[in-house]
């Protein structure tokens, strides 16, 4: 076995979840045993139909007591309007979809501590802060910010709180350089939000639409268009890094029900990808890279084809920054 070789990150793979215990042994599971870990999840919006369900999410806590581990469920509230968008709101939610039936306690963050990543300052929620061990439990689909939504995701946009998360988004809205426009109108096609308009030579921008993605900035092939502050998706890799940095961390995606959109989304479909199986590794980005990699073998590039947007670039800013390795190693059980 070579350098390159020894240096690879283990992603453990998976179809069956009788499995997961196995799997589970390839790392340093014994770590946690004895410890209150969170077990940061996206419990979905209202109306999504492809979050993760309560009935795999109790496999998962079940297993971790056996372990002797004391798990409780674990998110933030979020920036948008909606019931997510208080402590109070967001437990309803849980309710409605069945998380307090599983078992354990679900925590939701509104507050937090700055950790700073790349001289910027990321507000991490508490219980992540003052956590040594976490688990996270990530559902692979389709985003139309980051292309993608998975590990990396989870932390950087679901561990920090909704002011961070504004001042994310903010920063990546686009600035525009008019001697360079040729007004093409890709950019106005690319934008989910609707929020670009080209007329003759003129081209406006809808602030209140605008989403801050950065999708136009990427389109643009004749770099009219800069990030105000810098690229989403390299914010996203900060802040996923301010969550985690210094902990213990187990990280398990689920790459089933793979839908255009994000667990947010309470339009999400359609489903673009069948269903792969589960993967296991002490690494967000090699996690999330081997996910990656799985999709693509059946519908290449379809998270591009479908957002306009590579969600490689996370992977690329997470491996820069210090945040994992994308070269792995894959264990199929």
């Amino acid at each position: 076995m070579g350098k390159e070789d020894r240096m690879k990150k283990k992603v453990v793979f998976f179809t069956e979840l009788s499995r997961l215990h196995d799997a589970l042994e390839n790392f340093d599971i014994q770590g946690f045993t004895g410890k209150t870990v969170p077990v940061k999840l996206h419990m979905g919006e209202i109306k999504n139909k492809y979050f993760l369900k309560p009935d795999f999410v109790k496999i998962v806590v079940d297993e971790l007591k056996n372990q002797n581990i004391s798990p409780y469920l674990f998110d933030t509230t979020v920036a948008y309007s909606g019931l997510r968008h208080s402590k109070l709101g967001y437990q309803k939610v849980t309710k409605l979809h069945g998380f307090t039936k599983i078992g354990c306690d679900v925590v939701i963050d509104d507050t937090g501590k700055f950790v700073t990543v790349e001289d910027r300052e990321y507000e991490v929620a508490d219980h992540l802060v003052e956590s040594s061990h976490i688990f996270a439990l990530s559902h692979v689909k389709g985003h139309i910010v980051t292309g993608m939504g998975g590990a990396i995701k989870n932390f950087g946009m679901g561990g920090v709180t909704k002011e961070t998360k504004q001042k994310m988004h903010h920063g990546s809205k686009p600035v525009y350089h008019e001697d360079a426009c040729t007004y093409c109108g890709l950019c106005a096609k690319v934008c989910p939000f609707n929020a670009i308009e080209i007329k003759e030579k003129t081209w406006k921008i809808s602030t209140k639409a605008c989403f801050g993605c950065g999708v136009c900035v990427d389109a643009c092939k004749s770099k009219a268009l800069d990030h105000r502050g810098a690229d989403f998706q390299y914010v996203l890799a900060c802040a996923a890094k301010a969550c985690v940095q210094g902990k213990n961390v187990i990280y398990l995606n689920e790459v089933k029900r793979i839908a255009r959109s994000c667990d947010c989304d309470p339009f999400a479909g359609p489903i673009i990808c069948p269903d792969i199986g589960y993967l296991v590794s002490d690494d967000p980005v090699a996690i999330d890279k081997a996910s990656l990699d799985l999709i693509h073998k059946i519908k290449p590039d379809i998270f591009e084809k479908e957002n306009h947007i590579s969600p490689f670039k996370q992977i690329k800013y997470g491996e820069e920054i210090g945040l994992g390795s994308s070269s792995y190693e894959l264990v199929e059980l």
